[in-house]
């Protein structure tokens, strides 16, 4: 349930055929769960899965050059500024980080977050009774799932953090589940609180870097969990759930839950 959403909507968006979409699904398991044997067996197995959208993304392109539509594929085949296209190795690239962040990180924060309620079953009832509160309490599983674990930059010039010397051009890596646990920024940060405010968070990044997607997630979480709690309020652990093995992306392969309606 939490896989399909954010599949249908990036490739509706991508003007992905419904036929193919499925596609889509696998090669983001593969390139994500690249740590994972129950979804490759070898690095070279996530480099072929590379290697398929890209040439997926090809062959789309190709059959939207020259052509008008709305959807991403056709606008970014055919956009042109001051004279100058994507090349080939643009587009094929955009195409893959726009299909598989956009689904894979979505993905893994509505299972997370759902869990996160199973785990607290009073920010659970509270949710429950208050629906107004899901947009905070969509803030909160952002700050507390985190989905992406983190990235490395390169300082750009000499600073000095906490007493720690980062030099120009070093590698730096910024764990976000950290930051989204700061004492110095959360109070309480170690409760999930669905009505917590303000909520500073760091899961979309910050700066230049701020997700792309990050207005799209936040509107695909926010419906899922609106409808979820206005049909299927009640719902419960049926047994373990098990966490994608993964040092990158904080995910889950399968929670098993069993819901009762709401009461007419």
């Amino acid at each position: 349930m939490a896989g399909e959403l954010p599949l249908q909507v990036i490739c509706e968006l991508g003007g992905v055929p419904h036929d193919e979409r499925h596609l889509i699904f696998d090669w983001s398991n593969r390139l994500i769960g690249f740590d994972d044997p129950e979804f490759q067996t070898s690095l070279e197995d996530g480099k072929m899965a590379a290697a398929e959208v890209w040439g997926y993304a090809n062959q789309l392109g190709e059959g939207r050059k020259g052509k008008t539509g709305d959807d991403f594929v056709t606008i970014l085949v055919n956009a042109e500024v001051d004279g100058t296209r994507l090349t080939e190795m643009e587009f094929d690239a955009f195409f893959l980080m726009l299909m598989v962040a956009g689904n894979e990180t979505t993905r893994n924060l509505i299972s997370g977050g759902l869990l996160a309620l199973l785990e607290n079953p009073a920010e659970h009832a509270r949710l429950v009774r208050d629906p107004s509160l899901i947009p905070s309490a969509v803030e909160e599983m952002l700050r507390w799932v985190t989905p992406v674990m983190y990235f490395r930059r390169t300082a750009t010039t000499d600073v000095e953090l906490r007493g720690n010397k980062i030099k120009q051009g070093e590698k730096v890596v910024m764990y976000y589940p950290s930051a989204n646990r700061d004492e110095d920024v959360f109070a309480d940060p170690y409760k999930f609180d669905v009505g917590r405010s303000p909520n500073e968070h760091l899961a979309f990044g910050t700066g230049q870097h701020f997700c792309l997607g990050a207005s799209l997630a936040r509107l695909e979480i926010r419906v899922m969990f609106e409808e979820l709690i206005r049909r299927l309020p009640q719902f419960e652990l049926t047994g373990q759930p098990r966490r994608l093995r993964s040092n990158f992306i904080n995910g889950y392969k399968h929670i098993p839950v069993r819901f009762a309606p709401a009461k007419s």
